[in-house]
């Protein structure tokens, strides 16, 4: 009996030794157990187990595993050899925690080909020290240092450019300027008539419009002074439109025109003068007394003139 018993039980731990040996066998591990803040870790699962034994549900690796990431997921390596199923896949993971990490466990399904039983089978959790780069105690620390001004050196040609644009600016201007200036100047000396003639044309013109009537007083003096003005220009070949009252009388002067007509003049000038910039309203008598001054003053010059050689002129 004791022979018996004996034999049942060493079949009983064979036999349960063949089914403990025949589980599936799972294996975690990585390249390195130390790391720098953000270095990479290769982290390998593989299983091993019994053909045509087992059926084996993979587990999904999550992006985020604990305080680590997943950087790369390699696809599930299979292989058979010796009646054995191995299943195999590769991840790359980091960590940016400092500290003692650790990896957490992963779950594995397995189930009996005839569906029997159901079983999990786990991912080893492995501890990662996350440290930060270790500092240089041999290189010495420096004072912060104000910020120093970088001087900005303007090349020579430059310098050449922006004088010549000047230059050149200043050119364009004067020919402007000067084009401008002939340009107002024909204006004043065409004209199909003899500088006279076109005097008592304008004049006859201005008498014609009545502007004194209509209170136009102002408008009558400028009027009036602009034909003397222009008369002046043409019968002397020179712009005399821009000159004063004094530098007038000085022309006249030069002219030969007698002081005393000079003197009349003046005062019709001036008066002319006291109604454009001054508002000042003459009676009616100076208004007529001013044009006919200035009527008188163009048919002189004419006379004196005309009398001289064109070489006085």
């Amino acid at each position: 009996m004791k022979s018996v018993i004996t034999g049942l039980s060493i079949c009983f731990l064979c036999l349960a030794q063949n089914i403990f040996a025949q589980a599936p066998v799972i294996k975690t591990t990585v390249d390195k157990n130390n790391i720098l803040i953000g270095q990479q870790i290769n982290y390998r699962v593989a299983t091993s187990m019994p053909d045509n034994t087992y059926r084996l549900s993979w587990f999904t690796m999550p992006d985020t595993l604990g305080n680590f990431i997943t950087i790369t997921k390699n696809k599930i390596d299979s292989t058979s050899s010796n009646g054995n199923l191995n299943f195999s896949q590769d991840f790359i993971i980091t960590s940016f925690d400092s500290g003692r990490q650790v990896i957490p466990p992963l779950a594995l399904s397995v189930s009996t080909l005839d569906g029997d039983s159901t079983f999990n089978i786990y991912t080893d959790s492995i501890p990662i020290n996350v440290t930060y780069s270790p500092t240089d105690s041999v290189r010495p620390f420096h004072d912060i240092k104000t910020i120093i001004e970088v001087k900005r050196i303007f090349p020579w040609w430059a310098w050449v450019l922006v004088a010549l644009g000047v230059v050149l600016l200043i050119i364009w201007i004067l020919f402007l300027l000067k084009f401008f200036k002939k340009k107002k100047e024909s204006v004043i000396f065409e004209s199909k008539l003899s500088p006279y003639d076109e005097a008592m044309q304008l004049l006859s013109e201005l008498e014609k419009e009545n502007l004194l009537q209509n209170d136009q007083i102002k408008e009558f003096h400028y009027r009036l002074t602009e034909i003397f003005k222009r008369y002046l220009s043409r019968k002397t070949n020179r712009n005399q439109m821009y000159l004063t009252t004094d530098e007038l009388l000085m022309e006249l002067g030069n002219l030969d025109v007698p002081k005393e007509q000079i003197a009349g003049f003046a005062n019709s000038l001036r008066m002319e003068n006291a109604v454009k910039f001054a508002k000042y309203i003459p009676p009616a008598y100076e208004n007529e007394k001013c044009f006919s001054q200035t009527k008188e003053m163009i048919t002189n010059i004419h006379k004196i003139v005309n009398k001289k050689p064109e070489n006085d002129l």
